[in-house]
């Protein structure tokens, strides 16, 4: 039996920049027509410094890889014509940056234009050979001609990537190709030379004429005709030239008869993409692919869409595939039109100031500064190495101002009577520890919360001071400025001495009230604020201290948002989350953020390297078991399984189960969820941060199905480990549930359920 091979998955990223190429043709002096009409090009999209091959690709693949379970990917095929290193694969970054496993091997393949198509062609018989594995093609480059040159309007950059598989779920590939090579010199760039040289119209007749040969090959081997393919997508230089050599491939099979609607359904939606972006080189055909299955309304499945690629230099080759049932549920259409709708149009300056930024060459720093783009970004070169990392973003929750307040004209802030917010805690779902060391974590907001109410102090002397009432903590205090800024001061010095060595985490900040004084302390400070009376604040909580469920963040958000929200503050969400990073540092020696972007975000986030992605809020039932706050803290539970994690193996463990969760997170498969929640307690257990009688509960829970794990840091000492997550896929049945009761009053563990909180920390 012959397996099915094609593209599984596909998705493209080009820059978030771009230029109009009538404002090219005005600035050159030339009629807009020859670009607009002649070419049939419409703008051209413009890397900012810090945007190259690799970030780019990386941006595609994180795409195409939100739904595969990454451990199946055994190759890792980087096609460009813009390398950054004679001897490097640019492969081999994203290869990092992705968190491929150690078993994908990584290339960089080379012929102009034609490289990915022969990486696809390379993929294939293995796909056969190997159908349970996957391939990951990446083409990725920037078209540079020059400025001021006759090829300046046809510049561009992009990158695509495809997933390639057996069974695929987009495209299957058939089996035969008509392919021609010949030493031409069309396009060519020597190693010393920054842009490429080429011939233009020698180019477009080779292309021409390559397309001729490649077909009469193709047809002699498949047997097809023009009429058994539905559409077509070529190599796009620029789109004018896929039209003059579409109407070549009609004349060539006596077919030029056929009406200009009909020849403009074979490949206008395939050219859209590429109209707005430009040459993206290797790149631009499997754009036209993505482009013609995004645009085109009709089903396509069962039809025939033939290829043309074509690399100068020169190889080409003609080939076919069928679109596959239900394709349209697989592709990412709105991700590439928000893409391309959202792009900043560049003035003239801008256009020629981009392109004529260089990147050192001397082996000196070089910082590049930030600009928009994509999730992953060349932040330094350094020594003659790039370094690339992923972009920090959080995303702005939404959250209405209450209250209006407003300043005078002296500086002094005139209060509002009441703000009252409410902040999620947290349960982490997988990735606990692993997360600190380069892992992903997935984190969901529950239905328990932190309430921070902020207010005028009204009674007398009423001086200009923050009152602080924790009444669950049994505490009240108040707090001027000159108190805030010592208490300030005197943490961030222990905090110093436990960095140093000299003092352990929990001597930071000794009792639970001084986490939102220092919190309060840090945002005063920033603001430096000078208030004209007494400001109440008043804190309430559902949620146990260090047990794993978030309460230090949702704390310290709580307070910062409602203070600020009172104020009418002119800090920014993410000026806010730096001061909360700060605090909760404090808490526990090292944070991932993770716990702080659920409290302002809310819902099912997935954390690698401080980039978030919203998920799925699991929608299974769910139960919350306080096992009891643990001896240690979250600091001592840091510091005492560190070394485990020097191994790449235990974090490469912890990586895999977090990305299976999260496939099933996506997929909504709630087994594989219950899977991998299991396995996730599994790595805990071995790491020695779930106590003996937390272990023997849920050993005795699995035996009638349910699973569960720790969701915090856990405790390396005494019998409690803090918040554990309990979740049976027939948790409602009546049965069911009074057997998940009993056996947590058996270990006197209160046990209550639980659903995912949505919103973030947002206006009670």
């Amino acid at each position: 039996m012959v397996v099915k091979v094609g593209i599984d998955a596909i998705a493209f990223y080009t820059p978030r920049y771009a230029f109009d190429l009538e404002e090219l043709a005005k600035a050159r002096g030339i009629d807009a027509d020859k670009y607009t009409v002649g070419l049939g090009q419409l703008m051209m999209s413009v890397p900012p410094p810090g945007e190259d091959i690799v970030t780019m690709g990386a941006n595609a693949a994180q795409r195409v890889l939100t739904d595969i379970d990454i451990t199946s990917i055994e190759m890792l095929l980087f096609a460009t014509e813009s390398s950054i290193d004679q001897s490097k694969a640019a492969g081999l970054y994203l290869h990092e940056l992705l968190q491929l496993p150690h078993t994908c091997r990584t290339v960089e393949l080379k012929q102009a234009c034609y490289a990915a198509t022969f990486g696809l062609q390379l993929a294939l018989p293995f796909l056969r050979e190997n159908p349970d594995k996957k391939v990951l093609l990446v083409a990725s480059d920037v078209a540079r001609y020059g400025l001021n040159t006759t090829g300046e309007s046809s510049q561009g950059a992009g990158a695509v990537a495809l997933i390639l598989s057996a069974n695929p779920r987009i495209l299957e590939l058939s089996t035969e190709s008509g392919y021609v090579t010949e030493n031409v010199m069309d396009f060519w760039r020597p190693n010393y030379r920054h842009e490429a040289l080429v011939d233009g119209k020698y180019s477009s007749k080779i292309y021409l004429t390559m397309l001729e040969k490649c077909w009469r090959a193709y047809q002699k081997k498949s047997g097809r005709n023009l009429a058994d393919h539905d559409y077509f997508c070529y190599h796009t230089p620029v789109p004018r030239l896929v039209e003059k050599a579409h109407l070549h491939l009609l004349k060539i099979n006596d077919a030029q008869h056929l009406l200009q609607a009909e020849r403009v359904t074979h490949i206008d939606a395939a050219l859209i993409y590429g109209r707005k972006i430009g040459n993206t080189y290797t790149a631009s055909l499997y754009i036209a692919l993505a482009s013609l299955l995004d645009e085109v309304e009709q089903d396509l499945a069962n039809k025939r869409i033939g290829f043309y690629s074509y690399g100068s230099g020169c190889v080409a080759e003609f080939f076919s595939g069928t679109v596959v049932p239900h394709y349209k549920a697989h592709l990412h259409s709105s991700y590439h039109r928000h893409l391309l709708q959202t792009r900043k149009l560049l003035s003239v300056s801008e256009y020629e100031h981009f392109y004529q930024f260089q990147y050192v060459e001397d082996g000196s720093i070089q910082t590049i500064s930030s600009y928009q783009r994509g999730n992953f970004e060349l932040s330094q070169l350094e020594g003659h190495k790039r370094i690339y990392k992923p972009v920090s973003l959080i995303d702005e929750p939404d959250f209405p101002t209450i209250l209006s307040s407003s300043s005078k004209d002296d500086g002094h802030v005139t209060l509002q009577e009441s703000t009252c917010v409410i902040a999620p805690g947290k349960l982490i779902l997988s990735g606990e520890h692993a997360v600190l060391y380069g892992s992903p974590a997935l984190a969901m907001a529950v239905n328990r919360y932190v309430r921070a109410t902020v207010s005028r102090d009204q009674t007398p002397p009423q001086l200009p001071q923050f009152l602080l009432d924790l009444s669950d903590l049994a505490h009240h205090s108040q707090l001027n400025f000159q108190t805030l800024r010592h208490l300030k001061e005197r943490v961030k010095n222990k905090y110093r001495r436990f960095v140093q060595g000299d003092f352990s985490i929990r001597e930071v900040l000794q009792k639970p009230f001084e986490l939102a004084q220092f919190a309060l302390s840090l945002f005063a400070d920033a603001l430096n604020l000078n208030l004209t009376h007494g400001v109440k604040i008043k804190l309430q909580s559902e949620l146990p201290i260090g047990c794993g469920m978030g309460s230090s963040a949702a704390t310290i958000v709580s307070v910062m948002q409602a203070v600020s929200t009172y104020l009418n503050s002119p800090l920014t969400q993410e000026g806010i989350f730096k001061l909360a990073l700060e605090a909760e540092n404090m808490q526990h020696g090292r944070s991932s953020g993770l716990d702080l972007q659920v409290a302002f975000n809310g819902g099912c986030l997935y954390l690698q390297d401080e980039h978030i992605q919203k998920r799925f809020v699991p929608k299974l039932p769910m139960f919350l078991v306080n096992t009891g706050t643990p001896l240690t803290s979250t600091g001592q539970c840091v510091e005492k399984v560190a070394p485990l994690f020097k191994s790449q193996d235990l974090r490469q463990e912890f990586t895999a189960i977090t990305k299976n969760m999260d496939i099933a997170l996506q997929n909504q498969s709630w087994s594989q969820f219950c899977d991998a929640v299991h396995a996730n307690h599994q790595l805990l257990n071995r790491i020695g941060v779930v106590p003996n009688q937390v272990q023997h509960f849920i050993e005795e829970i699995n035996q009638f199905g349910a699973v569960a794990k720790i969701c915090g840091a856990g405790a390396v000492a005494g019998h409690a480990g803090g918040a554990v997550l309990l979740t049976h896929l027939n948790a409602e049945e009546v049965g069911v549930r009074n057997l998940i009761t009993q056996t947590a009053s058996r270990y006197h563990y209160e046990i209550t359920p639980i659903t995912g909180e949505m919103r973030g920390v947002h206006a009670a």
